[in-house]
C-alpha cells in the first residue's frame, strides 16, 4: 500500500511527505513530526518495516502534541521525555500489531 498523502490527528489534516536523506542531513531519525507546519516526513528508502515503525511513531508525537502533553509543565514537557516515552510505545504497539495479525483486522471492524 502507498503512503497517503494526509493524516487526521485529533482536529489537524496532518500532510505526510517524503524526503530523502541527504549527506548533511543524515541523522539517527528516520522521520520528523512538524507542528507549526502540520507535517510529518518520513525518509525514503527505508524498509517496511522502519517505514510503518516511523509512521507510528511520528504520529504518536502528533497526538502527544496536539493532546498538550508536551507543554510545559505536562509529562512530556522536555525533548527528552517525550523521545523516550513516544520510542517506548511505538516499539511497544508495533511490536505488538506485527506479533499478531489478527488485531487489527479485530479493531478495525470493530471501529466502524
Amino acid at each position: 500500500m502507498k503512503l497517503p498523502g494526509k493524516v487526521k490527528i485529533g482536529y489537524q489534516d496532518i500532510t505526510i511527505e517524503r524526503e530523502t536523506a541527504t549527506f548533511q542531513k543524515q541523522s539517527d531519525s528516520y522521520g520528523e513530526y512538524d507542528h507549526r507546519k502540520n507535517v510529518i516526513t518520513i525518509q525514503t528508502g527505508l524498509s517496511p518495516l522502519d517505514e510503518a515503525n516511523t509512521v507510528v511513531h511520528e504520529v504518536l508525537h502528533g497526538i502527544a502534541y496536539i493532546n498538550s502533553l508536551t507543554a510545559s509543565g505536562q509529562p512530556l514537557d522536555s525533548e527528552n521525555k517525550e523521545e523516550v516515552v513516544i520510542n517506548q510505545f511505538t516499539n511497544g504497539l508495533v511490536q505488538v500489531l506485527r506479533d499478531n495479525e489478527w488485531l487489527l483486522t479485530y479493531l478495525k471492524d470493530k471501529l466502524k
